[in-house]
C-alpha cells in the first residue's frame, strides 16, 4: 500500500485521545511535526515536561500498539517519512504491533553524553521493551552514552505488542523517562555544555487491547493532496469494524470538524458522517472517504484530527466507548500570484514568476477612454495580512492611470477588483508605441511582499493624435505593423488592424487598401470609418482589414509584403500610413532520412538520404557533408568515421516527387541523393552513441534556394561493440564497522542512499563478510563467490557527478575484470576517490582475498559461544562484544594509495569509514 512506504507517522497520536477521556477542549493535529511530535500536542496530553531538550531527536515520542496491529516499523534514515513499515498480512493496516524509536543527540559536541533511562508500566509483560539498535538486542539499559553526533550515532528502542487471551483493564500509558544528561570530556570528566543539566523528552507507549467489546479503527490510506492540475490523490479512506458482535445497534458519529484545522471544512470533507453496526454487519468494516479541498493557501502539508466519536447503543458494553481518532494529511498545491481578467473577459492567471500579459490598447487623442485598458485582478491564495498594489506606468505623455493603488485583504482577496489606464495626448506624431503598467505589492505578508513576482501588462498606445486623423492600431502583444516589426503569419494563416480617427467623422470615411504581393498576402478593397466605429477595435467592424497570408507551393523562407493605404474619400481626407506584413513559409526546404546504423568494429553503414522540398532548383543546388566536430570530453567526440563523399549535388529539376515529401518518404524518392557513413571504433565501454552529420548549403543563385536555410545535421546511432560497462563511486559520508544485522546488505542500502548528484542505477557494495566460509553469517559476501558484486569481463569506472567527463569508462576508468570477476589493483587506471588516503570498508586484502585480522576477541574477552566467527566485525554486524563492551571487533580496510593502487589494513569496527558502490 502507498500508505505503508510514504505516509507520515504522526497518526500515532490519535489512539491517546482515548486514554485522556478526562481531558476538556480540543487539540489540533495542526500542532504536530512533520515527522514526530511537537512538545505543545504531548503537553496537550501530559506526556511531557515543557522543559525537555530539544538538543536531543526522539524519532517519535508517542507509539500507540494494538494486540491486534498488523504493521511492523522501525526507524529508516532513507525513507520519506523516517519509517520502513512492513504490513505483515496485507491490505488495511489496523495499527502497530511492534515500533521502533530512537535517540540521538544533533548537535555537534565533543567527549561524551550521558542520558539515565527509566520505565514506568502497568503493562507488565504486555509490552516487550528492546533495545534494538546498535545490535545486538538487550533489555533497555539504565543508561545511554552517546560518543559521537549526528543520526549515525543513534540508539533504538523497540516496544512489541505481545498478544494474549485476556481482557485486560484499561491502564495509564508506559513512560519511558529520558532523565537529566551529563556532558563529560574526554577523560571522563564532568564539563558544562550544550546537553550538561538538560532533560530528554521522554517516551510514552500505550496498548489497545482487543479483547472483549470495542472499536478497531485503521489508518488513513494515504497523504491527499489538494485539488489542483498536478494532483493525483484528492482522496483518502479509513475503515472502521467492531472487534466482537453487540446484542443492538452501534452508531459511531465521524467529525471531520472536530480540529480546529479543519473549521468550516476548509481542509476536507468526510462521507458518511455516521456509521451503524447491527449484530449481523458488525464484523464487516464500514469505510470513510476524506475528500480534499483547496483552501487556496499556502500551507504546506495540513495535518489535522477528524473524530471518531464516542459509541451510542443500547448494548451497555458497546455505549460510551471512544475508539481512536485518525490523523488525516492534506498536501497543499496553491500557487501564488494573481489572476486577472481583461476587458473582453479572457481570464488568466500568473505565477511567482510574474510574467508578462498583452493585448490592451490606448489611443492618444483618449477616444477609447480605458475600454480596451481596463482589467480586473485578484489574489490567487489567501494572504496572512493586507496586500496593497501600488500602480505606475512608463508611458511618460501617454496616458493618465485611474487607478494608483488597490487593496487586498485576508477577507477580500479573491474578489476581483478593477484597474483602468486611458490614453493622453502628447502631440507628437511618433507613431504607434507600446508601454508598461506595473505594480509593487506590499505587505507583511512575506509571500505577496518578496516571494511573489508581480506580472507587468504591456499596453499599445495608438498615436491618433498631432496630424494623424487616420491611425492603424491593434493591441499589444502583436507587431505594430512597421517595417522593422511587422504583422507577421505562417502561409494559409491571417493579422488583424483597425483604422481609427482623431475623431468622429463628420460621415463614413472609406480608405482604399491593396497588396503589394498578391502572391504573399491580401487584404480587403476598402476599410470604412463611421461614427459607430472610429474608436472602436472589434471583430468584423467594417474599419477592421484582415489580412490573408497566402499559401504557395514555393520554398521561399519570409517574404515581406506592404498593405498600401490610399487617401481617403467621405467625410475626412487623410491618406493614412501604409502597414508593413510578412508571410512565413510552411515548406521545408530539405527531406532528410537514413537506413541503418554503423556499429562499432565492423563495415557497417548507415545510408542518409536527402531530397529537395520545394520548386525544382534553376541552378544547381549543393550541399557540403561533413562530419560535426565535438569538444573534448564529450561522448560523441569519437563516433564518426568515413564518409562516402564531401558533397551532393541536386541538378535542375530534381524536387522531390508529389507524396514524397516528408522525413520517411525521401528515402523512396526517385530525385534523392545519397550518401553512406562508418562509425569509428574505440576502446570504451560506453553504449551506444549518437553522433551528428552536418549538412550545410552553399550559396546559389536559385530564385527558391538562395534564401533557404541549410539542411542542418543530422543524427546517426554508433553501436557499441563492448559489453556495458559499470558505474562505482565512494561514498561521501562514513559508516561504522557494524552495519546493523543486515550486515552487507546495510552496507548496500547506505550506497543506494548516498549517490553522487544526478547518479542513476542500483548498488552494491564492494565488500565481502566471510573470510573463512562460515556460512551462518547472515547476508555473507565472498569475493568472487556467494552475492560478489562485480561481473566477469566488465567496465568499471568512478562516478563523482553524473558528467561524462566524471563519470564515463572513456574517462575515468578503474579496471577491467577478468573472466573470474576479478581485477589487479596494482594497474587501475584511476583512484576510487579523489581524496588523498581515504579508507574504505571492504573486507579484502589488497589482492582481493577475504581478509582475517589478527586483532579479534578471543574467547576470554568475549564470551559468547554464538560469536564463534569474528573477523570483519563479524560480517559487519558487530561492533563490540555482546559481553563485553570495551572489547573491538576488528575489520579490513582498503586504503587509497593514489595512483590507482591500494594497500589494505586492520581497523577497530567503531571507526567509520567510506564505502565503494558498484552498480548491478
Amino acid at each position: 500500500m502507498y500508505f505503508k512506504n510514504k505516509l507520515i507517522h504522526l497518526f500515532l497520536a490519535q489512539v491517546l485521545i482515548s486514554l485522556f477521556l478526562g481531558c476538556s477542549g480540543r487539540v489540533s493535529a495542526g500542532d504536530t511535526f512533520l515527522f514526530g511530535l511537537s512538545e505543545r500536542f504531548d503537553r496537550a496530553f501530559g506526556n511531557v515536561t515543557t522543559s525537555c531538550s530539544s538538543d536531543v531527536t526522539i524519532s517519535t515520542q508517542m507509539i500507540s500498539l494494538s494486540e491486534d496491529g498488523d504493521v511492523n516499523s522501525t526507524f529508516s534514515t532513507g525513507s520519506e517519512n523516517g519509517l520502513s513499515d512492513v504490513d505483515t498480512d496485507g491490505g488495511t493496516a489496523w495499527g502497530y504491533r511492534s515500533f521502533q524509536t530512537c535517540i540521538y543527540p544533533n548537535v555537534p559536541f565533543s567527549g561524551s553524553i550521558e542520558i539515565p533511562v527509566s520505565i514506568n508500566s502497568l503493562y507488565g509483560a504486555r509490552i516487550s521493551t528492546l533495545k534494538t539498535y546498535p545490535a545486538p538486542d538487550v533489555a533497555i539499559p539504565a543508561k545511554l552514552t552517546f560518543t559521537g553526533n549526528g543520526v549515525s550515532e543513534r540508539q533504538c528502542f523497540t516496544f512489541t505488542a505481545v498478544q494474549d487471551a485476556d481482557r485486560s483493564i484499561k491502564v495509564e500509558p508506559m513512560t519511558v523517562r529520558l532523565g537529566t544528561m551529563v556532558q563529560k570530556n574526554g577523560s571522563g570528566e564532568e564539563v558544562s555544555g550544550t546537553y550538561a543539566g538538560k532533560d530528554a523528552c521522554d517516551i510514552t507507549v500505550s496498548l489497545d487491547d482487543d479483547e472483549g467489546s470495542g472499536v478497531r479503527v485503521s489508518n488513513i490510506s494515504r497523504v491527499m493532496e489538494e485539488p489542483g492540475p498536478s494532483a493525483t490523490a484528492t482522496n483518502a479512506s479509513f475503515q472502521v469494524v467492531l472487534r466482537t458482535a453487540p446484542s443492538a445497534n452501534v452508531t459511531i458519529p465521524i467529525n471531520e470538524v472536530y480540529d480546529a484545522t479543519n473549521a468550516s471544512n476548509r481542509e476536507g470533507t468526510a462521507n458518511p458522517k455516521t456509521l451503524t453496526f447491527t449484530p449481523a454487519n458488525f464484523n464487516t468494516p464500514q469505510q470513510v472517504t476524506i475528500t480534499s479541498i483547496d483552501d487556496l493557501e499556502i500551507d504546506g502539508i495540513k495535518v489535522y484530527t477528524v473524530e471518531v466519536a464516542n459509541t451510542s447503543s443500547t448494548d451497555s458494553e458497546y455505549n460510551g466507548i471512544k475508539p481512536r481518532n485518525v490523523v488525516v494529511y492534506n498536501r497543499d498545491q496553491s500557487v501564488p500570484g494573481y489572476a486577472y481578467q481583461r476587458f473582453d473577459l479572457t481570464t488568466g492567471t500568473t505565477g511567482s514568476s510574474g510574467g508578462a500579459i498583452s493585448r490592451f490598447a490606448t489611443d492618444e487623442n483618449n477616444q477609447f477612454g480605458s475600454k480596451y485598458s481596463n482589467f480586473q485582478i485578484k489574489l490567487r491564495t489567501r494572504p496572512t495580512n493586507n496586500v496593497t498594489l501600488t500602480f505606475s506606468s512608463n508611458c511618460g505623455n501617454k496616458c493618465n492611470i485611474l487607478t494608483p493603488t488597490l487593496t487586498f485583504t485576508p477577507s477580500n482577496w479573491n474578489a476581483y477588483q478593477t484597474f483602468e489606464v486611458e490614453g493622453k495626448t502628447d502631440s507628437a506624431n511618433t507613431g504607434n508605441v507600446d508601454y508598461t503598467v506595473s505594480f509593487v505589492a506590499s505587505s507583511t505578508d512575506t509571500t505577496y511582499n518578496s516571494t511573489v513576482s508581480e506580472p507587468t501588462f504591456t499596453v499599445r498606445s495608438c498615436d491618433n493624435d498631432g496630424s494623424h486623423l487616420l491611425q492603424p492600431c491593434n493591441f499589444s502583444g502583436s507587431p505594430l505593423g512597421t517595417s522593422g516589426n511587422r504583422l507577421s503569419a505562417t502561409e494559409g494563416g491571417s493579422t488583424n488592424i483597425w483604422i481609427i480617427s482623431q475623431s468622429a467623422p463628420a460621415s463614413d470615411v472609406t480608405i482604399g487598401l491593396s497588396s503589394s504581393d498578391t502572391t504573399e498576402g491580401t487584404v480587403p478593397a476598402n476599410v470604412t470609418v463611421s461614427t459607430s466605429n472610429y474608436n472602436f477595435m472589434e471583430s468584423g467592424g467594417s474599419n477592421q482589414a484582415v489580412l490573408t497570408h497566402v499559401d504557395d507551393s514555393d520554398v521561399d523562407l519570409t517574404q515581406n509584403w506592404t498593405v498600401n493605404t490610399f487617401e481617403s474619400t467621405g467625410g475626412l481626407v487623410y491618406n493614412p500610413i501604409d502597414v508593413y506584413a510578412a508571410t512565413t513559409d510552411d515548406e521545408k526546404s530539405f527531406y532528410i532520412s537514413h537506413v541503418g546504423n554503423t556499429r562499432e568494429g565492423t563495415t557497417n553503414t548507415a545510408t542518409i538520404s536527402v531530397c529537395l522540398g520545394g520548386n525544382n532548383p534553376t541552378q544547381p543546388v549543393i550541399i557540403n557533408i561533413s562530419c560535426k566536430s565535438y569538444s573534448a570530453g564529450t561522448a560523441a567526440s569519437g563516433e564518426c568515421g568515413t564518409l562516402s563523399s564531401a558533397q551532393i549535388t541536386f541538378p535542375v529539376g530534381s524536387q522531390v516527387e508529389p507524396g514524397n515529401a516528408s522525413d520517411s518518404g525521401c528515402a523512396s524518392s526517385l530525385k534523392k541523393q545519397t550518401f553512406t557513413v562508418t562509425g569509428l571504433d574505440d576502446s570504451f565501454a560506453d553504449g551506444n552513441q549518437p553522433f551528428e552529420i552536418q549538412l550545410a548549403m552553399v550559396a546559389n543563385t536559385d530564385t527558391n534556394y538562395q534564401n533557404a536555410t541549410s539542411p542542418g545535421d543530422h543524427s546517426i546511432t554508433n553501436e557499441d561493440d563492448e559489453p556495458s560497462a559499470k558505474k562505482v563511486f565512494a561514498t561521501a559520508l562514513t559508516f561504522k564497522g557494524e552495519m546493523t544485522a543486515a550486515g552487507v546488505l546495510a552496507a548496500d542500502s547506505n550506497c543506494n542512499n548516498n549517490k553522487p548528484s544526478g547518479v542513476s542505477g542500483n548498488f552494491k557494495a564492494l565488500i565481502v563478510s566471510d573470510s573463512v566460509g562460515d556460512v551462518s553469517i547472515a547476508n555473507a559476501r565472498v569475493a568472487g563467490g556467494v552475492n560478489w558484486v562485480l561481473l566477469p569481463s566488465r567496465n568499471y569506472y568512478r562516478c563523482t557527478s553524473s558528467s561524462y567527463n566524471q563519470c564515463s569508462d572513456e574517462h575515468t576508468r578503474l579496471f577491467i575484470t577478468d573472466a573470474s570477476a576479478r581485477f589487479n589493483q596494482t594497474s587501475m587506471t584511476n583512484d576510487f576517490s579523489t581524496t588523498a588516503s581515504d579508507e574504505f570498508w571492504t573486507g579484502m586484502t589488497d589482492t582481493l582475498s577475504p581478509a582475517t585480522q589478527t586483532m579479534t576477541p578471543d574467547m576470554t574477552a568475549c564470551n559468547d559461544g554464538t560469536l564463534g566467527y569474528r573477523h570483519n566485525c563479524h560480517g559487519f554486524t558487530y561492533e563490540t562484544c555482546t559481553t563485553n563492551a570495551s572489547t573491538f571487533f576488528y575489520g579490513e580496510i582498503w586504503v587509497r594509495n593514489g595512483l590507482g593502487s591500494i594497500a589494505s589494513a586492520d581497523r577497530r569496527c567503531d571507526l567509520q569509514k567510506k564505502l565503494i558502490c558498484v552498480e548491478e
